[in-house]
């Protein structure tokens, strides 16, 4: 078992928002000793489960020269770093084992021209090794590239320059790359090497950060020659210990209408504000509250004095009809304040009840709309103007929306803006299901007698707050998939599941539907018409229910009756739908919620 110390913190400097540089000094009379590039797992001392705290590895920053002390520096990832980020103290004592990794950092002995190349937090392996004494050596002839997602990441780059051996402060380059997840990353990654291996020929090589960039980049430098080992230090990502996806593609991760929209209308503002020097890249905040750097397909001043900037969403692996669409926001700013958004061409409008949104509106989904008024008012802060008015266009939407069932809802002359996260996840059967079984193997192992599925992020949300006393290992998004995840939990020891959803995706569970993506299956209006007539329903409101455009819809109508009950007779249906479905293996309950959050009603199973 490593032998653990303990430190405490004795300076913190906030060099980013989200980042900080630490620094620790040993409590005791033993001495750290450690050499450039290895690094230290500090515990945070938060529970994640009886026996597991939150830890996180550390590459040990070049500091004062002190054996008794040694600096860290955190980024907001993650449950350790988020802790060292936000909540950490100047006093606090941690515990850390380490330092680690001095095999790794003693087989890297360049003598020849090398390039270290990094992506993200990946920097802080290049300061430390470079400032290691075994590589000074070759230090003037190394090339330090850096790829990152923003041009401020981390450590800003005029501190990452002062941390680095003086020989090769003028061979660092900063270029910009897609954000995590985001499918041209690995190839705007490669593109970057190939322009600097026409430039510098290296003998030698150093890669550190996204273990999905740089192992691919590895392949890349062994195939333009280096016949050197070239060692990689994965920071995230790590390919080793990634479980292979049954689905062949290594599916990719993208970004929703919604986050390409709002990104494209914080661009036309900023463009308008900084004396008409044209944009190439905007950086926004998703819904979820990441940070992303979209480059920009469209940047122009329009004669009226409006700006127009758009971007080319990229949907990553998901089988969208939306993949590669422009999603295009044109921005007249005001000096009254308020943002008012409207829908300009291959944007539908809303002309049916039931659907959330206002009639007459654009189709424009309630986060997406949050999210594009938050960021130009982001970009609008301290400006002299307090408003603007914000026309979001997608040219071909009407085209891609006879791919949708927009038409059918009453969603009409386009698409719709969507997207809770801004992050689209591929929908693989496969791969879903491969993810779902991990999750239920995980709660079993961790000890969970009791699970709570959910079908997506916002459902998932609401569980937690009615089901607080469970760890956050026992909430499992099954997306559609609630027939195959009942089927799994069944054979497991895990004794009790709580469904907990919203109106549509239960009626179609209490209709006995155990896959409920809408190309699969469909709201039993009829279904739900027989519910509200068994609960004393009249034979006009049956008959408005019949006529009704979705589930949601039915519920708007049976709380403008005072049928309030069917929320929990549905509960009840989807409880007896699928204790007959797997046979009465586990204790099911259901909670019932609506689009904010508030339980409706609900069926607690009594075995």
């Amino acid at each position: 078992m490593a032998k653990v110390n303990t430190a405490k913190i004795t300076q913190i400097n906030d060099v980013q928002k989200g980042s900080r540089i630490l620094t620790f000094e040993l409590i005791g009379e033993e001495s750290l000793v450690y050499i450039g590039g290895q690094y230290v797992i500090l515990n945070s001392g938060i529970k994640l489960s009886e026996e597991k705290f939150s830890k996180g590895s550390y590459t040990l920053l070049p500091g004062n020269g002190s054996q008794q002390s040694f600096c860290i520096a955190a980024k907001k990832v993650g449950v350790c770093s988020k802790f060292l980020v936000e909540t950490a103290q100047v006093g606090d004592e941690l515990q850390f084992s380490g330092p680690w990794g001095a095999k790794k950092v003693e087989n890297f002995k360049p003598k020849k021209e090398t390039l270290v190349l990094v992506t993200d937090t990946g920097i802080s392996a290049a300061i430390a090794i470079l400032n290691n004494s075994l590589v000074t050596a070759c230090l003037n002839q190394v090339k330090i590239i850096w790829m990152q997602s923003a041009t401020e990441d981390f450590i800003p780059l005029p501190i990452v320059i002062e941390m680095l051996p003086y020989e090769v402060r003028k061979s660092v380059e900063v270029h910009i790359i897609a954000a995590v997840g985001f499918s041209k990353r690995i190839e705007q990654a490669q593109k970057i090497l190939k322009e600097t291996l026409e430039k510098f020929k290296p003998k030698h090589a150093l890669l550190a950060g996204d273990g999905d960039v740089i192992s691919v980049l590895q392949q890349d430098l062994y195939s333009f020659g280096i016949d050197e080992d070239i060692p990689m230090d994965w920071f995230f990502n790590n390919p080793k210990t990634k479980v292979e996806s049954p689905d062949p593609k290594n599916l990719k991760t993208g970004f929703t209408t919604g986050a390409c929209s709002a990104a494209a209308a914080k661009a036309a503002v900023k463009y308008l504000l900084q004396s008409n020097l044209p944009l190439k890249r905007i950086e926004t905040t998703l819904p979820n509250r990441d940070k992303v750097t979209f480059a920009l397909k469209k940047c122009q001043l329009n004669d009226d004095g409006s700006a127009t900037c758009s971007i080319i969403k990229d949907a990553g692996d998901d089988p969208d009809c939306t993949d590669k669409a422009e999603l295009i926001a044109t921005v007249f700013l005001k000096k009254d304040e308020g943002v008012d958004i409207f829908g300009g061409c291959g944007v539908a409008t809303v002309t049916k009840e039931g659907l959330g949104l206002t009639v007459g509106q654009p189709a424009i989904n309630p986060v997406p709309w949050k999210n594009i008024i938050a960021m130009v008012l982001e970009e609008l802060e301290n400006s002299a103007y307090s408003g603007a008015k914000v026309t979001i266009s997608v040219p071909g939407g009407v085209r891609m929306a006879k791919e949708t069932m927009n038409e059918r809802l009453g969603l009409i002359g386009g698409i719709s803006i969507l997207g809770t996260t801004g992050i689209v996840r591929p929908y693989s059967t496969a791969a879903y299901r491969a993810s779902i079984i991990q999750a239920i193997n995980l709660a079993e192992f961790d000890g969970c007698t009791e699970v709570v599925v959910t079908t997506g992020g916002r459902s998932e949300e609401y569980a937690m707050k009615i089901l607080d006393h469970l760890s956050t290992v026992a909430f499992i998004q099954v997306g559609d998939f609630i027939g195959a995840s009942l089927k799994a939990l069944s054979k497991t020891s895990i004794k009790q599941v709580t469904i907990v959803g919203m109106m549509g995706k239960l009626s179609k569970m209490a209709d006995g539907k155990t896959q409920t993506h809408q190309a699969g299956s469909s709201v039993n209006m009829p279904l739900l018409a027989r519910f509200a007539k068994e609960l004393g329903a009249t034979d006009a409101v049956v008959e408005e229910i019949l006529k009704a455009n979705t589930a949601r819809h039915v519920l708007e109508i049976c709380q403008k009756h005072k049928l309030e009950k069917i929320c929990s007779y549905v509960c009840q249906k989807v409880v007896e739908a699928l204790n007959s479905f797997i046979d009465k293996k586990l204790q099911v309950h259901c909670y019932l919620v609506d689009f904010g959050g508030k339980t409706l009603g609900q069926y607690l199973e009594n075995h």
